[in-house]
């Protein structure tokens, strides 16, 4: 071997070992960039809401902003698909609610694995949601306007920020339990949902409280319940839907970060102590509680990916190919995975669903996107 491949050969040899060093050192550094948040919800939804205001918060720890990007669309999973397809470096990260553990049941197909292809940060908060109607409605209280779907089947409708998710799954439970028949409209986001309760074109919404919140203080919808097991502090007049005819109601959605699978562990450790940090601000406590939205520092020890004993409860069933049988599917994922992830707010009475009813001939029943 001659000098100068002796030469060749020993740089190759410490560039390959520097390797590692410059992935720690990289690692080490992060961020040294603006971070991308996706976020595959329409603007002014409860997602956006708590994403916007820790991500400022999360930006000011870390040094480098954390940029919001909206990808609205197909119940998420546009978002969801354009983070897991990102470089696993820290610089994408996605924020959604817990409908992101029943992807796989609300669709046959899809570009990504919801599972398998994220690692979890952590829950950003929770949000309570409010059942409301529009501001002449002539229902006065919750059971009223149970008695009235049951007497007349299909007679009402009920909005939800899309197919599947929690908005949407509370209501099918209610129809369940209380053998009503209210039909479903699903739309694109909490916020087009609410517009069209506050006009009177649809009866009733399971909505998250911190988009309702602001219309039900000018008056351009009326809450008559809340989906909470105790009343809540920003509208102490109203009942929970337990103290309506349903003991044991209790029904709170959640909201995490995710990053691609890859992602350093380093990396996931930095953005998961950011977001503790953020959620313990007074500002940003603050701030939420001013939305109905009590923020969440969870470290979930164990749970920044659902280990294979989770994704095989998240995996049964998943066969049903009519979409009432897929949302069965999801009420149970929605329950493994809330579990999973040490989320208390997942009721048992979801283990209970089962027939749901399905808009026909509504006449927004065209913005249902399957």
């Amino acid at each position: 071997m001659n000098k100068r491949t002796l030469l060749a050969a020993a740089c190759s040899a410490i560039a390959i070992g520097a390797l590692p060093l410059a992935g720690a050192q990289a690692q080490d550094a992060y961020p040294d960039k603006p971070i991308r948040v996706i976020m595959p919800w329409a603007a002014g939804g409860p997602t956006d809401v708590v994403g916007r205001v820790i991500a400022v918060r999360m930006g000011e720890i870390l040094g480098h902003p954390l940029v919001i990007e909206s990808r609205p669309g197909a119940s998420g999973t546009i978002g969801a698909a354009q983070v897991a397809r990102a470089p696993a470096d820290g610089y994408t990260v996605l924020m959604n609610p817990s409908v992101q553990g029943i992807y796989p049941a609300q669709f046959k197909s899809l570009t990504f694995d919801p599972i398998k292809d994220f690692r979890m940060v952590g829950v950003l908060g929770t949000v309570p949601m409010v059942a409301v109607v529009p501001p002449d409605s002539k229902f006065k209280t919750f059971g009223e306007l149970i008695a009235q779907a049951k007497a007349q089947p299909g007679s009402l409708s009920f909005a939800s920020p899309g197919v599947a998710t929690l908005p949407h799954l509370a209501g099918e439970l209610i129809n369940t339990t209380t053998k009503a028949s209210i039909s479903h409209v699903g739309y694109r986001g909490s916020s087009p949902a609410l517009t069209d309760v506050a006009g009177g074109h649809v009866d009733l919404m399971y909505a998250p409280l911190a988009p309702a919140l602001p219309l039900i203080q000018s008056g351009k919808v009326r809450p008559i319940a809340v989906t909470t097991k105790t009343r809540l502090a920003e509208l102490p007049d109203v009942p929970t839907i337990a103290e309506s005819g349903l003991p044991g109601f209790d029904i709170v959605t959640w909201y995490g970060m995710w990053v691609p699978k890859d992602t350093p562990e380093p990396i996931i450790a930095k953005l998961n102590k950011a977001m503790i940090e953020a959620s313990q601000s007074p500002k940003v406590i603050e701030a939420l509680k001013s939305q109905g939205t009590p923020a969440q520092h969870h470290e979930l020890p164990g749970s920044r990916s659902l280990q294979p004993g989770r994704k095989r409860a998240l995996d049964q069933g998943h066969e049903g190919r009519q979409h009432p049988a897929r949302i069965r599917t999801g009420l149970a994922r929605l329950i493994a995975a809330g579990r999973a992830m040490q989320t208390p707010h997942v009721p048992d009475g979801l283990r209970n669903a089962g027939r749901f009813s399905w808009a026909r001939g509504h006449p927004r029943a065209r913005r249902i996107s399957y």
